[in-house]
């Protein structure tokens, strides 16, 4: 049961950091403003920092008890690189997506 909320947490988690991520780059006035390349890296890093945070304020690592002696940042960084599989994708594919409607307006 514990893999089981520790695979839902991790897909949520990137399920809301690339939606969120992909809203709030994929402005017209930030595209504009950045341009198409520096506004999605800028949304990468955005969510990046979203991910790492939800999955710091959520703890979904199951030996998190037995490992007592590793700090909880140190923890949770390998976490966002193994949701980063899922959320990478998903918001490049939304930013993209985001971004070719707003501009064609």
């Amino acid at each position: 049961m514990t893999v089981f909320f520790f695979f839902a947490a991790i897909t949520l988690v990137s399920i809301i950091s690339a939606i969120l991520a992909a809203e709030i780059v994929a402005q017209p006035s930030m595209l504009a403003m950045l341009g198409p390349f520096s506004t999605g890296l800028l949304g990468l890093a955005a969510c990046f920092a979203l991910a790492a945070s939800l999955l710091f304020i959520l703890d979904p690592d199951p030996v998190s008890g037995l490992d007592a002696t590793i700090p909880r940042l140190m923890r949770t960084l390998p976490i966002t690189g193994l949701a980063a599989m899922l959320w990478l994708p998903m918001y490049l594919s939304l930013f993209n997506r985001l971004r070719r409607v707003r501009l064609a307006k």
